[in-house]
């Protein structure tokens, strides 16, 4: 089961209820930044090869790369409330992003409940479901802030965390691949090299592909290929194109480079995954 999570452009924000499998299901990523508030049961969260124990109160972060999953315990299933914004809803404070840019090898996603943020999140996460129910006269401004207030609290948490200098050398960096980034979620469907990216940036192939590395944790390459797979899930769940169709509009030049980037990430042939998704 996948979190419907499309975002308006006036207030890219949602609150989305999920009560996840007790199976493990395929690991998935996002374009928007997500964070999770385990409202009651138990179960695990899966992120790449970290495994977190998740219990009611926990809270747990994800940026727009890192592949992830939630799993139920049986006996005792999960339900979460889960928050899906777009970078730009904290634009006017740049920082407050600083939480969602990490490595996902040494990131720490959960924030255990009993920690003081943790308490905090999950009141303001409650809140944000109350005015989008209720859409008040200014709920969006509440909302807005509210943001606000989540993520400051993310950045204090983590802030406590990280090495002295480490937030500002991130964050220098993470700004100048960002004009790289927003030319990829424009032109991923177009065919692409490096050097059509590092032509962006001003700088040559190599250290574009060092930059990739260090910023998102991941090659440009399998940048390129996670957005061209996500735009392809998309199309598969939501229109009748025909599989050549898809392949050709999510940026893949060919059957075979498709399929086989396809089932390496989704864990299922794209035929399968239209299924699953039709019933």
């Amino acid at each position: 089961m996948q979190v419907a999570y499309d975002l308006e452009r006036d207030l890219p924000v949602k609150v989305s209820e999920w009560t996840p499998s007790s199976s493990l299901e395929t690991f998935h990523w996002h374009t928007a930044l997500e964070i999770g508030y385990c409202v009651s049961g138990s179960g695990w969260f899966f992120f790449g090869d970290k495994k977190y124990r998740a219990k009611a109160g926990d809270v747990f972060v994800v940026n727009n790369m890192e592949r992830h999953i939630a799993q139920s315990d049986p006996d005792n299933p999960s339900k979460y409330l889960f928050v899906f914004f777009s970078k730009e809803i904290v634009e006017s404070e740049q920082e407050l992003l600083l939480p969602f840019i990490y490595r996902p090898a040494t990131f720490q996603n959960q924030i255990p409940a009993e920690q003081t943020a943790a308490r905090k999140i999950g009141q303001l996460i409650h809140f944000l479901r109350q005015e989008f129910a209720e859409r008040q006269p200014a709920f969006q401004a509440m909302i807005r802030g509210t943001m606000m207030q989540i993520c400051a609290l993310l950045l204090r948490h983590y802030g406590q965390h990280s090495p002295p200098g480490r937030n500002n050398s991130v964050f220098s960096l993470y700004f100048i691949l960002l004009p790289a980034l927003s030319y990829l979620q424009e032109n991923f469907r177009e065919p692409l090299e490096l050097s059509d990216v590092a032509s962006q940036l001003a700088l040559s192939p190599s250290r574009t592909r060092h930059l990739f590395k260090e910023v998102m944790g991941i090659g440009f390459k399998d940048y390129l290929t996670e957005l061209r797979v996500n735009e392809a899930k998309k199309l598969l769940a939501s229109t009748d194109l025909s599989i050549m169709q898809v392949y050709l509009q999510s940026g893949f030049q060919n059957h075979n480079s498709f399929y086989r980037a396809f089932n390496a990430i989704v864990g299922m042939t794209p035929n399968q995954y239209r299924f699953c998704k039709s019933k």
